[in-house]
């Protein structure tokens, strides 16, 4: 969790390269960003996406882009905010994820949504936090691993802290400050299970190679 441009997103996808080198599954939900632009980034660092979506090792969700088709073929018939309830639909998240989730494979399967924040600014509050126990029930039966962005500053500060209570770890990112020329910021564990981490950061950067973290804490 953190502000948008703190680089939440480039850390995901991190996630999601050491994921699949690792030979693990990756089903990933494109709700900010595109999955072309998705896929390119992953390319990027020499990741062979076509050959791992052909094995089924890799999944997209395009829910950006499945708003966008909406949008242009709705346009100027339907109100914006009907075109975002018609394609941000649960029961269309729980779908993909049970057919990931439950299909044979013998390899570790991770789940990446990058971000529900929309969900938050879309639907009753009640609604996401009941999507996001089922997943997380979802998730413990599938014996995977979810990984959830939440921007902050967007969503009222109980919002963000009641989500925060239903992961079972939290990293936050925030951007560091006065210095324009370099992009990046501080990285903490605030929690990791039930257990409050220790209160230390580290310093990363965000350059084209990814995201470069500093070796020593930051007390």
């Amino acid at each position: 969790m953190g502000p948008i441009g703190s680089g939440k997103s480039a850390l995901v996808r991190e996630l999601a390269l050491n994921t699949l080198r690792a030979g693990s599954d990756l089903l990933y939900y494109c709700i900010d960003d595109p999955a072309d632009i998705v896929r390119l980034g992953l390319e990027d660092h020499n990741l062979p996406v076509s050959s791992l979506e052909e094995e089924g090792r890799l999944v997209f969700v395009d829910m950006f882009s499945r708003g966008a088709e909406k949008l242009a073929a709705s346009l100027p018939h339907m109100d914006p905010g009907d075109v975002l309830d018609e394609t941000l639909k649960f029961q269309d998240l729980l779908d993909s994820g049970r057919s990931f989730a439950m299909k044979p494979s013998g390899r570790n399967k991770v789940i990446i949504l990058d971000s529900i924040t929309p969900f938050f600014l879309l639907a009753e509050s009640r609604r996401v936090f009941q999507y996001v126990q089922v997943m997380r029930f979802a998730t413990r039966v599938a014996r995977a691993v979810t990984f959830v962005v939440l921007h902050t500053d967007v969503v009222s500060e109980r919002l963000e802290n009641a989500t925060a209570n239903l992961a079972d770890g939290v990293v936050e990112m925030k951007k560091r400050t006065g210095e324009v020329l370099v992009r990046g910021g501080i990285l903490k564990v605030l929690r990791m299970g039930r257990s409050t981490a220790p209160s230390r950061g580290y310093f990363y950067q965000l350059t084209n190679q990814g995201l470069v973290f500093s070796n020593s804490p930051i007390l």
